[in-house]
């Protein structure tokens, strides 16, 4: 195929376009009294697709123009981009349906109107602001969209973090506090006419006035506009962290300020008569609450305690992902260290064969964010320490392949009247079947009706699958009287997958009643009312 005649023929097919030639590679092209020039890359790969170029466009009236300046026959032109990633199939286009789509998303373009022209450049709006930054900033910001001061710090690199007074971070020591650097967060209410800097119309004082005084937009609600009228500065310089949503997606972008003079007024005195100079900057926000929202987890249960009895290879896999899902504030227990053989069903390093379980956790989770904050109890739990620490907590999780453990703390929390959820895992020899009860101790069901029969004598655990030859068959022993259950890491997948649904679940208050999940490798089973006894010792009838 003769590519340069197939583009110039559909370019000759718009009655628009004119002046239609080529070098021999790029055809280039007239339209609405600009120049362009068509390209296609390759022909041979599916994936390629045409790019569209401008010539001399120096006033950037219209958005999705590249910023770089490509020489072309003498000439400088600039890239077009006019496709939004991920949106279409190339691979099951025609090279002449590639050609059409590019030309008329061209014209799209071309015919926005201005509405549309601000709508789009509001949606590249990080794309120009940082284009324009000399400065990448790590911002902690907190959760609701209200103005606070920040504090900012520098590390011995020297590079800076601004971090909201509301959030505590866990590696403070690394970074030097900066006193004499003043940072607000503001957030734009109403983000309309607000354009990103581009070459030829870059912002200024009286485009920093207009956020915080604007004339005919109110961009900032009431209680910011007070802040920043009694809020009071001798700096030279201050920080502007702004935000806004569009489309709902927040667009978090920065300026350093600098004010002629170092008087002491508020700020919006200096806003309005002493700025000098503004310098760009490029704002990364990091904190937990952003993170997690931009992933899509559920941020309601950010401000969340949780404890977990047991830090084996259960614990460990739940602490991870509970970490990674939405719960910053763990604590752990367990008195056992890292052994070698349990290195590849764990989530420490072989680096912490021999130290704490509880420690070397701590530092996985702590090293995921800075805003994670374990507390490392090197012990087991006791009843004691159960009935002094339970109510810091708005949920229990038991991993601990101790039955004795569970059974005695399930008997203290329901004699206590614990009024927080409980879950009890655990994993079945061999790996092949897991469970998970949930225990609301106001209701009838706890951990010991799994150990009760009809009668009310006491049994061994009655949902377990496995029977006392196959589970014998799957226990390992060091011959000291330890002992080890063999299971892989898909058995701790696919828990730790059911029990962070069940958490999740748990504080959205879906679950009405205790409920014991029944977790193979095929499926995954509910039962409610069915293994509760009324004969249980601990939650039954007591006659």
């Amino acid at each position: 195929m003769d590519e340069v005649k197939a583009i110039k023929e559909i370019l000759s097919s718009y009655d628009e376009i004119s002046n239609i030639s080529d070098d021999g590679k790029i055809v280039f092209f007239e339209l609405y009294n600009n120049t362009y020039g068509l390209v296609f890359l390759s022909l041979t790969n599916p994936l390629s697709r045409p790019i569209i170029f401008v010539k001399d466009n120096k006033q950037y009236n219209y958005p999705h123009i590249m910023l770089s300046e490509i020489p072309i026959n003498g000439d400088n032109y600039r890239a077009l981009c006019l496709y939004e990633s991920g949106t279409q199939i190339e691979y099951i286009k025609t090279y002449e349906e590639k050609l059409i789509d590019v030309i008329n998303k061209l014209f799209e373009l071309l015919n926005l109107s201005s509405y549309e022209i601000e709508k789009e450049f509001q949606k590249e709006f990080l794309f120009y602001w940082n284009a324009q930054a000399k400065e990448t900033v790590d911002a902690y910001i907190q959760s609701e969209r209200t103005f606070d001061c920040m504090d900012a710090y520098k590390d011995k690199e020297g590079f800076f973090r601004f971090v909201s007074r509301k959030i505590a971070l866990n590696d403070k020591s690394k970074y030097i506090h900066i006193p004499n650097l003043n940072v607000y967060y503001i957030p734009i209410t109403d983000n309309r006419r607000i354009l990103p800097p581009i070459k030829n119309k870059l912002w200024n004082a009286q485009v920093i006035l207009s956020i915080f005084k604007g004339r005919d937009y109110k961009r900032i609600d009431s209680e910011t506009y007070k802040a920043i009228q009694t809020e009071k500065t001798d700096q030279t310089e201050v920080i502007f962290i702004f935000e806004m949503l569009i489309n709902k997606q927040i667009v978090t972008f920065g300026v350093r300020v600098r004010f002629k003079g170092s008087t002491h007024s508020t700020l919006l005195k200096k806003i309005e008569n002493s700025i000098d100079e503004i310098d760009y900057l490029k704002i990364k926000r990091c904190d937990y609450y952003f993170l997690n929202k931009q992933i899509g987890n559920e941020t309601s249960i950010i401000g969340k305690k949780i404890a977990i009895v047991g830090a084996g290879s259960l614990g460990s896999y739940i602490s991870v992902e509970m970490v990674k899902s939405g719960i910053k504030d763990l604590t752990l227990y367990d008195s056992d260290t890292v052994e070698g053989e349990n290195i590849l069903r764990h989530q420490s390093d072989f680096f912490w064969r021999g130290c704490s379980k509880v420690y070397s956790l701590q530092y996985k989770l702590q090293q995921i964010h800075p805003e994670v904050m374990v507390e490392i109890k090197s012990k087991d739990i006791t009843a004691k320490t159960l009935k002094d620490e339970m109510n810091k907590f708005d949920m229990i999780i038991f991993a601990v392949g101790n039955s004795d453990i569970q059974l005695s703390c399930n008997n203290l929390l329901k004699k206590e009247n614990y009024t927080k959820p409980v879950l009890y895992v655990w994993l079945e020899a061999g790996g092949s079947n897991s469970h998970i009860l949930c225990v609301d101790y106001s209701q009838k069901g706890c951990f010991e009706c799994l150990y009760t029969d009809e009668k009310g004598k006491l049994i061994n655990n009655k949902v377990n699958i496995m029977n006392e030859e196959q589970v014998e068959n799957h226990t390992l022993r060091n011959g000291c009287g330890a002992t080890r259950v063999a299971y892989g890491s898909s058995a701790l997948l696919r828990t730790t997958s059911a029990v962070l649904d069940m958490v999740q679940r748990v504080f959205n208050h879906e679950i009405k009643k205790n409920i014991l999940l029944n977790i193979t490798r095929t499926s995954i089973t509910e039962q409610n009312e069915r293994f509760i006894e009324s004969r249980c010792n601990c939650c039954g009838d007591s006659d």
